[in-house]
């Protein structure tokens, strides 16, 4: 999840990008089933200590919670202001043993490469042998996952046996059995259950097999929106379009439906409405069903406001895909203006302001108002615990006007405040980037800021795996794209020596040491 303002739609439907199950809307108290127990100020997380995990649960014979998240995460922060606390779900999570595993811990990356986690936030369950019950992208609406990991705490069945049996006997799989294939977090699962077969395809045949028909659109929704963001986003036949348009329909009408897929629908719903759509016409007509589903959803949340924010991003992005080039209307602009204040009024405490600060300067910035996301940005500073997140946003800000020297030093600060091994990493290569891009004539700089970030990771025993290893092989690339046009073989070849030094304590195994050998390599 990257600080950046064209990163956005991306964190929030990451791991901001979050589904939830297709099933009824739960009763008003959301863990209606959770065991009696006496409810806990806050959750009782393991920080960090998985193996202690599972030796407890094999022990008590209770599954692990799993929750990987980290300090400036968006959706994180959300789950914290509303889910976590919660005292029913605190109640329910005395039938699991909680762990959270925060990415900037030491050998967080190496177990989320382990646990094949996505982004923050996951959830994930797993009975006392590893084996994984379910996972569940931590965007989604705190009562789905309540109802969702309350079905979870009972089961002992690995989601991946489940799915074996529904793809060649759907007939022999239970009712529980397909809410949890429901349930699971398909957007996080970087195909860690569908393996070699294709999402798509693989949610299609889920979607003709599931027996309630809410299910049914459930899987088809999902679908869809796998077709639309796959590498094969080939522009749909007749025939598809009018199914397509069909399902949206269908979801749209129904508030429990719209309820149990609000992510999906509105971070994916312009994707969907472009598949759905034979025409322009066709295509306003489904935008103002989706907006007005939306708006109807988000009325009844608890967090109504930064719910109503959400919903703006929606609509900004559903005009701009049907009028690339055509200024954003007044009314739809007022609209944007009035649902960014409502949210930062209501956003009180730490948490909540870290949930809701970034999609409110991406509205903004949707608009056309960067002074006013500047302006919002920059009081920030002084309420945020984590400043340095919101800093390569005003180094944006900076860059998008001309001052190149404003730009580099907000990403240098950036970098300078960051906290945490993975962080400090993310955020030094964030500030290398943005050397090669504004002062690419500057070797000495890049140089000294790509060893920086190399004896970053001299202090991560182990470290070279997940969002690091990511962000090292993406400043590979940057480098070697800047070393071809501004002389930097020479600098280039001091770095990859570096690396070298660093490589045997930081990939200490097999993949990842050959994987950190090969870096800065052609």
């Amino acid at each position: 999840m990257l600080p950046m303002r064209s990163a956005l739609p991306l964190a929030l439907l990451a791991l901001c990008t979050a589904l939830a199950a297709c099933r009824q809307t739960p009763s008003a108290s959301p863990v209606a089933t959770a065991e009696a127990a006496p409810v806990a100020e806050e959750i009782a997380w393991r920080q960090g200590d998985v193996e202690d995990a599972f030796a407890d649960a094999q022990q008590s014979g209770k599954p692990v919670l799993l929750y990987w998240g980290a300090v400036w995460c968006p959706p994180c922060n959300k789950l914290k202001a509303t889910l976590f606390r919660d005292p029913a779900f605190i109640a329910l999570t005395r039938q699991y043993v909680p762990v959270y595993l925060d990415g900037d811990q030491e050998g967080a990356q190496a177990l989320g490469e382990q646990f094949g986690v996505r982004g923050y936030p996951t959830l994930i369950v797993l009975d006392p042998q590893r084996h994984e019950i379910t996972r569940l992208a931590g965007g989604n609406d705190s009562a789905e996952l309540t109802r969702a990991l309350t079905l979870a705490a009972k089961r002992r069945t690995a989601v991946a046996d489940v799915l074996r049996v529904a793809v060649v006997s759907p007939q022999r799989v239970s009712e529980d059995d397909w809410r949890v294939l429901g349930d699971y977090g398909w957007e996080v699962d970087a195909n860690r259950l569908s393996g070699q077969r294709d999402p798509a395809v693989l949610l299609r045949q889920l979607a003709a097999a599931a027996p309630a028909p809410a299910l049914q659109r459930r899987f088809a929704l999902l679908a869809l929106g796998a077709e639309a963001t796959g590498k094969d986003n080939a522009a749909p036949g007749s025939e598809a379009r009018e199914q397509a348009r069909a399902l949206l329909t269908t979801v749209l009408a129904t508030p429990a439906e719209v309820r149990a897929n609000r992510d999906l629908l509105g971070y994916q719903g312009p994707a969907l409405v472009a598949r759905a759509a034979a025409s322009p016409e066709q295509g306003e007509q489904l935008s103002a069903q989706l907006l007005a589903a939306l708006e109807r959803a988000d009325a009844a949340q608890d967090n109504a406001a930064d719910a109503r924010l959400s919903s703006v991003v929606t609509a900004l992005t559903l005009f701009k895909q049907q009028h690339a080039e055509a200024p954003v209307p007044a009314a739809l602009a007022e609209k944007a203006h009035a649902r960014v204040a409502e949210a930062d009024a209501a956003a009180k405490t730490p948490h909540e302001r870290q949930a809701t600060i970034s999609t409110a300067v991406y509205v903004l910035r949707e608009v056309g108002d960067d002074a006013a996301a500047e302006k919002l940005l920059l009081a920030e500073l002084d309420r945020s615990q984590t400043p340095y997140y919101y800093m390569p946003e005003l180094a944006e800000l900076a860059e998008a006007r001309g001052d190149r020297d404003a730009a580099l030093e907000w990403l240098r600060k950036a970098y300078a405040g960051a906290q945490g091994q993975a962080t400090r990493v993310q955020w030094g290569v964030l500030y290398v980037e943005g050397l090669v891009r504004l002062r690419p004539e500057d070797n000495a700089a890049i140089e000294q800021a790509t060893a920086q970030v190399i004896a970053e990771l001299d202090a991560q025993p182990a470290g070279y795996h997940q969002r690091t290893r990511q962000r090292f092989e993406r400043l590979a690339g940057t480098l070697q794209t800047w070393s071809r046009a501004h002389h930097g073989q020479d600098t280039l070849g001091r770095l990859q020596a570096r690396m070298g030094e660093t490589c045997a304590k930081a990939a200490p195994g097999a993949d990842a040491g050959a994987a950190c050998g090969r870096w800065l390599k052609s």
